[in-house]
């Protein structure tokens, strides 16, 4: 199955040569080290935890509060209705009055990879009207040797609250080696190696199996490397692990050339979409971090959300409200430069180019909705996709392009 959705499917517009050959002077020039503090400082929403100094306990707890979803996103628990006995006591584990100041001294490794939840609880989440395959309390996947700062236990021990680099929430506790120093933690993360430019790969590790997604940085391939054991009081201590197989990887970090760009943009394409890089089977990727992956796989360091991605980017091209199918795609023709992200409220693509006018994107989203007889109805996709941006005109919501905000640049 082709994972295109375009009135030009017949042309090969999964194929990274094709995209790449439309953008051979387009691409700027960008280096991550002037690049990247830009980012965090027009986001505010990524950070290093190691750095983290001392924060008062009223801190931690305004960042716990800010860290729950809607009391709407999760009406059900597990498919079943949440009574509010149940409501209250996932409330209660997260142990409020028990906050202490953070004093600098608690950091943590990712031994595999976990999820970053709204609450300390593994049950799924959803509205009352949400299809099977969200989890509206996941916030995010960490992936294996992700560096945490330790902030708050839940009531049982069972789960940290943890600041992450591009996100807040809570973390199971037996899925990290902790420390108190954040040197010993700084001491395993790889500094140089190479890049997985695959959708998805496994390492092996004391901790069993666990997979990696694009971009992650890994300091050996073909043999083991240094990586952290959690140890049976919870502490850190190292170990080995090894990437399985012999998928492709890239030195860190290539240079951001289209063909280096949609070599590893494309390859995701089917890979299943997952509302927090979650899905009932196992790994996903929502829009934003699909996105985020194959910027990061540049050493570029991208907001967790396609609302803060968009934030840290610039403007090239915005579009008024209202503004014509037909009027935005001769201002998107006008582009000449490159990478761009489209932009609209919840959802971020990667721009590809055009075909005989009609623009396309790279994008993992969930359905859309389609002109029917007189009516429409809704398209699932669930999965990464190259589709046109014409995708839903004709539909009360509008085309994606007649949706759009803006057009924005690193």
């Amino acid at each position: 199955m082709r994972h295109v959705i375009s009135p030009f499917a017949g042309l090969p517009l999964d194929d990274p040569e094709f995209w790449a050959s439309k953008w051979r002077s387009g691409l700027k020039t960008l280096d991550p080290a002037t690049v990247n503090p830009r980012l965090a400082a027009r986001s505010g929403a990524v950070w290093d935890p190691l750095e983290l100094g001392p924060l008062p306990a009223a801190g931690i707890r305004r960042w716990i509060e800010e860290a729950l979803v809607p009391d709407d996103w999760w009406q059900t628990l597990d498919g079943r209705p949440a009574g509010s006995e149940e409501r209250q006591a996932l409330l209660a584990a997260r142990n409020l009055e028990n906050i202490r100041d953070f004093r600098a001294n608690r950091y943590g490794l990712t031994v595999r990879r976990t999820n970053l939840r709204a609450l300390p609880t593994n049950l799924r989440g959803q509205k009352l009207q949400d299809e099977e395959g969200f989890d509206r309390l996941q916030h995010t996947a960490l992936e294996p040797l992700t560096p945490l700062a330790l902030l708050h236990p839940s009531r049982d021990g069972g789960w940290w609250f943890a600041l992450a680099p591009d996100y807040r929430g809570w973390v199971r506790a037996g899925d990290v080696a902790t420390s108190s120093s954040a040197q010993s933690i700084a001491e395993l993360l790889p500094g140089s190696g190479r890049v997985l430019a695959e959708p998805l790969a496994e390492l092996e590790t004391p901790a069993g199996t666990t997979p990696v997604e694009t971009g992650t940085l890994l300091p050996a391939v073909g043999e083991p490397f240094p990586f952290p054991v959690r140890t049976a009081s919870g502490g850190l201590r190292t170990g080995q692990a090894r990437l399985t197989g012999r998928p492709r990887t890239l030195p860190a970090f290539p240079e951001l050339t289209p063909e280096n760009l949609f070599r590893v943009a494309l390859p995701p394409l089917g890979q299943p979409y997952g509302w927090g890089d979650l899905t009932p089977q196992g790994p996903g990727r929502d829009c934003s971090r699909f996105v985020q992956d194959v910027f990061k796989a540049f050493g570029f360091r991208l907001p967790r959300d396609a609302s803060r991605q968009c934030a840290a980017t610039e403007p090239a091209i915005t579009f008024d409200p209202g503004e014509p199918h037909e009027a935005r795609a001769a201002k998107l023709a006008g582009l000449r430069q490159g990478p761009a992200l489209l932009c609209m409220p919840g959802h971020v693509m990667l721009y590809l180019g055009e075909v005989e006018g009609c623009h396309h994107a790279v994008h993992s989203f969930w359905a859309y909705k389609s002109p029917d007889a007189g009516g429409e109805k809704t398209v699932p996709v669930r999965r990464v996709v190259v589709s046109s941006l014409d995708l839903g005109r004709g539909t009360s919501g509008g085309s994606l392009l007649e949706r759009l905000g803006s057009v924005n640049l690193l």
